[in-house]
């Protein structure tokens, strides 16, 4: 009884309180500064960008501010075996050359690991900017980044 008493006063409390919280996304925030503006300023602006791609209402432009983490070398590079004695099938020659065994199965097209295949995001931070034919920026996606949080005073 006393517990629901309890929550029915902070309901109250909560409710009568003189200002209401605006939650406003980083999104609708670059979307209202960047509506209507050329591609030229944007880029001006922000520098190059990483990624181009076309869409049926113009064409998006990505903003790349992430933080990468990269694991240390010794986690990417290949461990080739260095004698005929070890439990490999390929060997490394007497003058250094890495001897590859011919075999008759089908391997993959994948790349090799490497620094570049293996970041990981620390921190992602994207900003996704929508542009129409006439290179105008018509809508802002922003990824990773904080919403805007104000507080109004209630309307009577």
């Amino acid at each position: 009884m006393k517990k629901q008493a309890l929550i029915g006063i902070c309901f109250v409390i909560a409710s009568c309180s003189p200002t209401k919280k605006i939650i406003v996304s980083m999104s609708e925030i670059q979307t209202t500064i960047w509506t209507n503006q050329p591609e030229e300023q944007v880029i001006t602006k922000l520098g190059a960008f990483k990624h181009r791609e076309n869409n049926e209402m113009g064409y998006m432009l990505l903003f790349d501010y992430s933080t990468y983490f990269i694991p240390k070398k010794s986690a990417y590079t290949p461990n080739y075996p260095t004698s005929a004695s070890s439990t490999g099938t390929n060997q490394i020659d007497k003058n250094g050359m890495l001897r590859i065994n011919p075999t008759n199965y089908v391997t993959t097209s994948a790349k090799p690991a490497s620094a570049d295949n293996l970041k990981e995001y620390k921190n992602q931070k994207l900003l996704e900017f929508y542009f129409d034919k006439n290179k105008k920026v018509i809508y802002v996606n922003a990824v990773g980044y904080p919403d805007s949080v104000r507080y109004e005073p209630r309307h009577k």
